[in-house]
């Protein structure tokens, strides 16, 4: 066998390699790429999916939020109001024309027999409440001076003090036990 014989013998067997190799190189090759589309497909979809409920969980917390601030501006709005109606029942016992006739009918409930009890009445509404202490029959004696208070009076010993201002009266008195009564009147469920 000659040289040349030799060296085409060993380029077909190369050459023959070469293509097996490139062949298997191929095949890896686009084996390779199509687990990679694959995987890249999965990632994608599975992205999606996660942004799907992500958006979906943002959406149901913001409706959620959205809900409770309406719910607490209805709130707020609502206790506005009823602190409006104290406000206007407040102002309407003040300017009552009855006005003496509720203080008489509040210091004869008054309970307290001890010497010494002053009343003091509210500002501007000094006359009103010495006839009705004298109406009452109780022997309590005026005081010389006013309360900072828009209506009712003030009772005041040594020993103690009472306050029957009708801002008193109404907002903590009455108002726990009214306000629900009123409110259901104005916001039925």
């Amino acid at each position: 066998m000659a040289l040349s014989d030799i060296l085409e013998k060993i380029k077909e067997e190369t050459d023959a390699k070469m293509k097996d190799l490139n062949e298997q190189f191929e095949a890896k090759l686009s084996t390779l790429e199509a687990d990679f589309e694959k995987k890249k497909e999965n990632a994608k979809k599975e992205m999606d999916e996660q942004v799907a409920r992500n958006s979906k969980k943002i959406l149901n917390k913001m409706e959620t939020v959205a809900k409770m601030e309406a719910k607490n501006k209805l709130l707020k709005e609502k206790r506005e109001l009823l602190d409006t109606i104290f406000s206007q029942a407040l102002e309407a016992l003040v300017k009552e024309d009855e006005y003496q006739n509720l203080i008489t009918t509040l210091l004869k409930k008054t309970t307290i027999e001890e010497d010494g009890v002053r009343v003091i009445p509210a500002k501007g509404k000094e006359d009103e409440t010495k006839k009705a202490l004298e109406e009452s029959g109780k022997k309590y004696t005026m005081a010389d001076k006013s309360a900072d208070i828009q209506g009712g009076f003030i009772l005041q010993s040594e020993k103690i003090e009472v306050d029957n201002s009708f801002e008193s009266i109404l907002h903590k008195q009455l108002r726990d036990d009214l306000e629900l009564d009123i409110a259901k009147m104005l916001f039925p469920a």
